[in-house]
């Protein structure tokens, strides 16, 4: 970290105690999803923390998240793509590579590019919008099943809904066209995300898919105390002016500004171009134990309004309460975390976060 600049801490242990916890407490293996950057933590930073934890097996969205963990070297893995790869070629190059099968259109196109099917997942919709086979189509991909004689790698779908009941209906659904389609067709079954893995709902599925649990955070609504929260933002306050000096913060006038008595501006090493966006404006930061409002964000610096106790270099956290910032931003902590690029570094830290 540069002189009071920012970073993202990681904490080690606390990955792989959430890694663990999954894997055990379902007796199932963990497909780790860490597309976004690991949401934010640091894809190339959490890959070698998970594979010290046991885990062989990743999902990402992109074939250039796959790229970025391939380039890594790591043996033994298996690596799962969403989306469809813009090239199939990279199938054959790298046999650890996995994608999935978004459409029926894409299962034809596999079936006559002779595509290796044990590298391939076959998605099935429920109605989520996003991708997959859908229910009307169920019975022309049993019949190109048989007459191509397939057997894929796997079999997966996607949770749309947030309740219990709902969830427990599409895994009801997913088990019940697996069995029509042939379960012998697939390896491996996988439904589960984050959120249904914490709930015990998946039976019948081989794998558990989770992504934001294993990275220490729960879906809103949801508590489980057992996930252990794994990432901090900190850095520190880079200097401080009265007002008597100024009459600008930032681009801001003082006198647009409610400043609530505080006659004290301190700035700190990040702004927008380190993905810390202008909706953050007024949220509260933490500096010796007590909160501070941010009151404007620049490209590389943001500006806090402080008092009297409040020094150069100073300890800053800023979403240190999810559950307020959660609130105050009206989106979720695995949003705003995965809005957090790569010019923030990220430091590998043990047992500093509970």
């Amino acid at each position: 970290m540069g002189r009071n600049g920012f970073q993202i801490n990681i904490n080690k242990d606390n990955i792989i105690h959430n890694f663990n916890y999954i894997k055990n407490s379902t007796k199932k293996d963990v497909i780790t999803v860490v597309k976004a950057n690991a949401y934010g933590h640091g894809l190339i930073e959490v890959i070698p923390i998970l594979i010290e934890a046991g885990c062989s097996y990743f999902a990402v969205a992109r074939e250039s998240e796959a790229k970025e963990i391939l380039n890594l070297n790591i043996p033994n893995i298996k690596i799962l793509v969403f989306e469809t790869l813009e090239n199939l070629s990279i199938l054959d190059e790298h046999k650890n590579l996995e994608m999935i099968i978004n459409s029926l259109e894409e299962l034809k196109e596999a079936i006559d590019l002779k595509l290796n099917f044990s590298q391939l997942h076959l998605k099935l919709d429920f109605g989520f919008a996003r991708n997959g086979v859908y229910y009307e189509q169920f019975e022309e991909v049993k019949n190109l099943i048989l007459q191509n004689d397939l057997y894929f790698k796997g079999a997966m779908t996607h949770f749309f809904a947030s309740t219990p009941d709902e969830m427990l209906q599409i895994q009801k659904q997913f088990m019940e066209t697996i069995k029509f389609l042939g379960i012998d067709r697939f390896k491996v079954i996988h439904s589960q995300n984050s959120a249904a893995t914490l709930l015990k709902i998946g039976d019948g599925s081989t794998h558990v898919r989770c992504g934001i649990s294993v990275l220490g955070m729960v879906d809103i609504g949801l508590t489980d105390n057992n996930i252990k929260r794994s990432w901090s933002l900190v850095g520190s306050v880079y200097n401080i002016k009265n007002f008597d000096h100024l009459n600008f913060i930032g681009y801001e006038r003082i006198s647009d500004l409610n400043t609530n008595g505080f006659k004290k501006v301190a700035k700190i090493k990040l702004g927008y171009g380190d993905g810390f966006s202008k909706k953050n404006t007024n949220i509260l930061c933490h500096i010796n134990q007590k909160t501070y409002q941010i009151v404007h964000i620049s490209m590389d610096t943001s500006f806090i309004l402080v008092d009297d106790s409040v020094n150069e270099g100073d300890l800053v956290e800023i979403y240190k309460d999810f559950e307020e910032c959660n609130n105050y931003l009206n989106m979720a902590h695995y949003e705003y975390t995965t809005l957090l690029n790569k010019r923030i570094p990220r430091i590998i830290t043990k047992n500093t976060l509970k």
